[in-house]
C-alpha cells in the first residue's frame, strides 16, 4: 500500500464516489430536484415571492452539490479543498433559508413593506456568510437554519390560520418534514452500511422539497 493510499484511502476499494457512494448520489439527486423545482417556479411567474423561492431552490442545489463533492473527495488527495467546500456548503444552506424568508415577507406583507425588509434579509445573509466563512463548523449552520426555519414556520402557520392559504400550509408541512429529516440525521441511525443517516436525511428531504415546491407554486 502506498503512502497516499494509507493517508487518503484506496481508490480501487472505494471507487470514484469514495466510501460513501449513496451519500454522494442522494446529494446529487437533491441538487437535480432543486434545480428542476426552481426552474418550474420561475416558469409560473416572476413575482418577487416566486423569484425568492426559486433562488432558495437554486442555493439548495449549490449546497447539495458541494456537499456531494465533499463526501467524494475527503478521502483522497483532494481533501485540502474540503474547508473551502464546507464554507460554500454552509453559506449556500443558510442563504437558501434567507431567500425563503424574503419570499415569506413578500407573501404576507404589502410589496412596499417587503421591499424594505428584503434589505434587512440581505444584510442578515451577508453577516451570516461572513460568520460561516470565519467559522464553518456545521453546528453554526444548524443553529442559523433551525432558528430561521422556525420563524418561517410560525409565519406560514399564521398565514394559513388567518387566510387559509394552501401554499402557506404546504410550505409549513415542508418545514416540519425538514425538521424530521434533520432529527434522523442527528440521530446517526442507518439502515445499511451504504445507507446511513445522511442518506436517509437526503431521501426525507426530497419529500420536504416537494412540499416546498408545491407550496411555493400556490403562494
Amino acid at each position: 500500500m502506498t503512502r497516499e493510499q494509507r493517508q487518503y484511502g484506496n481508490r480501487q476499494e472505494h471507487g470514484i464516489l469514495g466510501p460513501e457512494p449513496m451519500t454522494v448520489l442522494t446529494d446529487v439527486l437533491l441538487a437535480v430536484a432543486a434545480v428542476w423545482a426552481g426552474s418550474k417556479i420561475l416558469g409560473v411567474s416572476e413575482t418577487p415571492v416566486h423569484r425568492c423561492f426559486a433562488l432558495s431552490f437554486f442555493l439548495i442545489a449549490l449546497g447539495t452539490l458541494t456537499g456531494a463533492t465533499i463526501h467524494a473527495v475527503r478521502h483522497t488527495s483532494l481533501v485540502r479543498w474540503v474547508p473551502l467546500l464546507w464554507r460554500i456548503t454552509g453559506i449556500a444552506v443558510g442563504t437558501s433559508v434567507t431567500a425563503m424568508l424574503a419570499g415569506t415577507f413578500y407573501h404576507m406583507l404589502p410589496t412596499e413593506y417587503a421591499d424594505i425588509l428584503r434589505w434587512t434579509v440581505l444584510g442578515l445573509s451577508i453577516v451570516y456568510a461572513a460568520w460561516i466563512w470565519r467559522d464553518y463548523r456545521f453546528r453554526n449552520v444548524i443553529v442559523f437554519y433551525s432558528v430561521s426555519m422556525a420563524f418561517i414556520l410560525g409565519a406560514m402557520g399564521l398565514s394559513y390560520v388567518s387566510t387559509g392559504s394552501p401554499g402557506a400550509k404546504l410550505v409549513a408541512v415542508g418545514i416540519l418534514v425538514s425538521f424530521a429529516a434533520a432529527a434522523v440525521q442527528r440521530s446517526g441511525f442507518k439502515l445499511a452500511r451504504h445507507f446511513n443517516h445522511n442518506d436517509i436525511y437526503h431521501v426525507i428531504q426530497l419529500l420536504g422539497l416537494y412540499f416546498f415546491y408545491r407550496g411555493a407554486l400556490l403562494l
